[in-house]
């Protein structure tokens, strides 16, 4: 019989406390009472107000555990501090020698003692003389900046005054004053101070207007304040809220965003506002009946050459001048040369070809009507399988987006029509991997019937001509 004693527990292990992803758990904040991994604790140690924070290794928690309570067990030297404070006699600051520690008896503190040892070394003697002495209008000042240009900020709590100063020839020139209760100098030349709120002002040094800064800091401070010179801004950050900053940033990221909708039936029409003078500068847009009814276009022949084919349904041009001319149902591809009027065949290749594109390198990418291309070299005439495939469907139209991508049609084996199997349009990189396939809609329907022409844009926008019965009407796709 099985008692409830008797069931075991497991453990898991601790996630790092910055990142909550890795388990690799090395490190821990003292101050923040972070356990970190060793990545959250670089970043750790870039954060400007994380400077004076300790980080251990986990190994030494022990250890350092055992350090504090020892030092908690000072309470005499704690004791002469307190008595220190509120004793009305000045306290002795000055030390003759080093201390040196000795070891305590039994019944004594664990720590031994402090003794004064003997003067080692005499202390130096340093006197301050008055250069120069100016009389302000101040009753006490207590802040005091000084500016790059030579200029001083003064600034008394009590009065809620500050002056901004000018030392020439012995004498104290007020150039600009304003109430506040404390201030500091950017780096930039301006001025923040410290008033009650939790934002600070800032004075700006060109236009001498107070603003508002955007950075808040309440309630880390509200008294004086102080920028050091490799400080582009006070370092008010607490070292916790960078740490939620990351965290925050990374549930954000995790939510997903719906896809934005990008089909329009038709183009927007623009209705111009109640201003005229907006409508006469930019007019507006209004949607004819007839896209092309403004504009007359006429095809005129210049030159006409007769070729040896019955009908030429391929048509590629080369950068040499030459074209690639062929016809599916004679399987023929002939590279021609048009020059004084008269055509001159260069090469004549007997080839099912059902597509084909120039590569870069001068070669010919042909379809055969296969699951994967051709490629006619233009050096040696000789033709090789390619790397490029749409296996188990057929290939069809090529064609090649600025030297970079390829398209190609690729259906089922088979009758054109009836339809029976995916139509689909393959996007490929150079090197025959598939970036896209284009073959259904949002809906799971099929996009195309039977594609036949493909061709893009200067945008790298994909146009299908896609035919829908056996008399070859054909339409228009966008994809």
């Amino acid at each position: 019989m099985a008692y409830s004693n008797s069931l075991c527990k497991g453990q898991i292990p601790m996630l790092c406390q910055l990142c909550e992803d890795s388990n690799e758990i090395k490190w821990k904040c003292l101050q923040c009472d972070f356990l970190l991994c060793t990545k959250c604790q670089k970043i750790h140690n870039k954060v400007k107000s994380t400077d004076q924070h300790t980080i251990i290794d986990i190994k030494d928690i022990a250890s350092q555990k055992q350090e504090a309570k020892v030092n908690t067990d000072f309470s005499a030297l704690k004791e002469e501090k307190a008595a220190r404070k509120h004793s009305r006699e000045p306290v002795n600051t000055y030390v003759k020698g080093l201390h040196q520690s000795i070891p305590g008896k039994i019944g004594e503190a664990q720590c031994g003692q402090l003794i004064e040892s003997d003067d080692y070394y005499a202390h130096e003697q340093y006197g301050a003389k008055v250069i120069e002495q100016y009389q302000t209008g101040l009753k006490l000042v207590e802040q005091l900046v000084c500016s790059d240009d030579g200029t001083l900020w003064i600034g008394n709590i009590a009065d809620k005054i500050l002056q901004k100063t000018q030392l020439s020839n012995g004498k104290l020139n007020i150039q600009l004053q304003f109430a506040t209760s404390g201030m500091a100098l950017a780096l930039q030349g301006d001025l923040f101070f410290s008033i009650a709120g939790p934002y600070l002002k800032m004075l700006c040094h060109t236009t001498g207007k107070m603003i508002e800064s955007k950075n808040s800091v309440a309630p880390l401070i509200t008294g004086p304040i102080h920028i050091t010179k490799q400080d582009k801004i006070p370092k008010l950050v607490n070292a916790c809220d960078v740490f939620n900053a990351f965290k925050e940033e990374k549930e954000a990221r995790k939510h997903s965003r719906e896809p934005v909708n990008t089909y329009a039936k038709r183009l927007p029409q623009y209705i111009p506002g109640k201003l005229k003078i907006q409508e006469a500068l930019h007019g507006e847009l209004t949607e004819p009946d007839d896209d092309h009814a403004e504009e007359q276009f006429e095809a005129k022949v210049i030159e006409q050459y007769q070729t040896g084919i019955k009908f030429v349904d391929q048509l590629v041009c080369s950068d040499d001048g030459t074209l690639w001319i062929g016809n599916i149902a004679d399987k023929i591809l002939q590279k021609i040369q048009l020059s004084n009027g008269k055509l001159n065949i260069v090469q004549e290749v007997k080839i099912n070809c059902a597509g084909m594109a120039l590569l870069p390198s001068g070669d010919l990418l042909i379809s055969t009507a296969e699951s994967n291309l051709k490629i006619l070299s233009h050096t040696t005439g000789i033709i090789t399988n390619s790397k490029y495939s749409v296996e188990p469907l057929i290939t069809g139209g090529v064609h090649l987006i600025r030297n970079e991508k390829i398209v190609i049609r690729a259906r089922k084996e088979g009758p054109v029509f009836p339809v029976k199997g995916p139509r689909q349009v393959v996007l490929m990189d150079i090197d025959g991997r598939i970036e896209k396939v284009y073959d259904l809609d949002n809906n799971g329907k099929p996009i195309f019937f039977a594609p036949q022409r493909i061709t893009t844009d200067t945008d790298d926008n994909i146009y299908v001509l896609d035919t829908f019965n056996t008399e070859w009407n054909a339409t228009y796709s966008n994809v």
